[in-house]
Formats: structure tokens, C-alpha cells, sequence
């Protein structure tokens, strides 16, 4: 069947598909980055609050936290 003979409603089907199939790999690393960013943060916010001594190195847990979750929105807008 030529691109012309199909419906609308099918050719929106297929484009759908072939963004879903190539867009597997981002999902998957967002997820990943995510959780990763959500470990570094409560690790940071824990080391922070442990005492006096810690907080500056909470504070660091945090921001390379930050760092990912950047990385992750990046890849969240490119799609």
C-alpha cells in the first residue's frame, strides 16, 4: 500500500510508532538519572543534617544531585 492510500488516522498510527520505538532508550535513561538523583539527594539532606561538620559535604551530595536531575530534564525537552 503507497503512503497515499492510507487514512489519516494511519499514518498517525505509524509515526506514533516509530517515535515510541526509538524513544525507549531516553525513557529508560531518564528513569535511571532520576533515581540516581533521588539516592544522591536524600544522601545529601541525611549528610547534611548528621552535624556541623557534614554539611558541607551535604550540600556537594546535593548539588551533584542537582547535576543529574539537569541532565535528565535536558533529555526530557530533546524529545
Amino acid at each position: 500500500m503507497a503512503k497515499e492510500e492510507l487514512s489519516l488516522e494511519e499514518q498517525v498510527e505509524r509515526i506514533r510508532a516509530k517515535r515510541n520505538g526509538s524513544g525507549e532508550w531516553k525513557e529508560r535513561a531518564r528513569r535511571i538519572l532520576n533515581n540516581v538523583f533521588l539516592i544522591l539527594a536524600v544522601c545529601g539532606v541525611v549528610t547534611y543534617f548528621s552535624g556541623d561538620e557534614n554539611r558541607l559535604n551535604g550540600m556537594i551530595l546535593v548539588g551533584i544531585a542537582m547535576a543529574f536531575k539537569v541532565v535528565e530534564i535536558i533529555i526530557r525537552i530533546i524529545r
